[in-house]
């Protein structure tokens, strides 16, 4: 005997374009709307761990020398920055750089190298002080920009 039975199956078809053409179903959105809705796409807002970069001394060359000096230093900085953790990462705010970054261990150690690279720049020779001026930058990390900003400033004011 065969495992057939004499049930037969049968199905409404529904003919899906004829719904989705239907002038009561479609939405019209405005091009206000569209701009009020949007969310802008980012890499920051995935990232971790921030940091906050900034320039020991820099109100102090801005005052000895000139304008375009500073921002000669801070573009190195940045060049050194971007060489590291990459452009889309790296943010200016004045005189501070924030990075973003995935895992608390490569970003410290890539602050380790941008802070080693930075010491390598010297700066132009200070009157009454026989040893050449060096680059020196001062850092910290948190959890957003603003603890990792607090503990630049800590450790800025440590060295002092």
């Amino acid at each position: 005997m065969s495992g057939q039975s004499d049930r037969s199956h049968t199905a409404k078809i529904v003919n899906m374009v004829n719904l989705l053409d239907a002038t009561g179903r479609r939405r019209v959105v405005t091009s206000l709307e569209k701009r009020s809705t949007a969310q802008l796409l980012s890499i920051r807002q995935n990232l971790h761990h921030q940091a906050c970069i900034g320039v020991d001394g820099i109100d102090q060359l801005e005052s000895r020398f000139s304008q375009n000096l500073a921002n000669a230093v801070m573009n190195q900085v940045r060049g050194f920055l971007n060489t590291e953790f990459g452009q889309l990462r790296v943010h200016r705010y004045r005189q501070v750089f924030s990075v973003g970054h995935y895992s608390l261990e490569s970003l410290i150690a890539g602050l380790f190298r941008v802070q080693f690279y930075a010491r390598q720049v010297q700066l132009p020779a200070i009157e009454g002080v026989s040893e050449p001026a060096l680059l020196s930058l001062s850092w910290g990390v948190g959890e957003s920009i603003q603890k990792a900003e607090q503990e630049r400033q800590r450790r800025s004011s440590l060295k002092r």
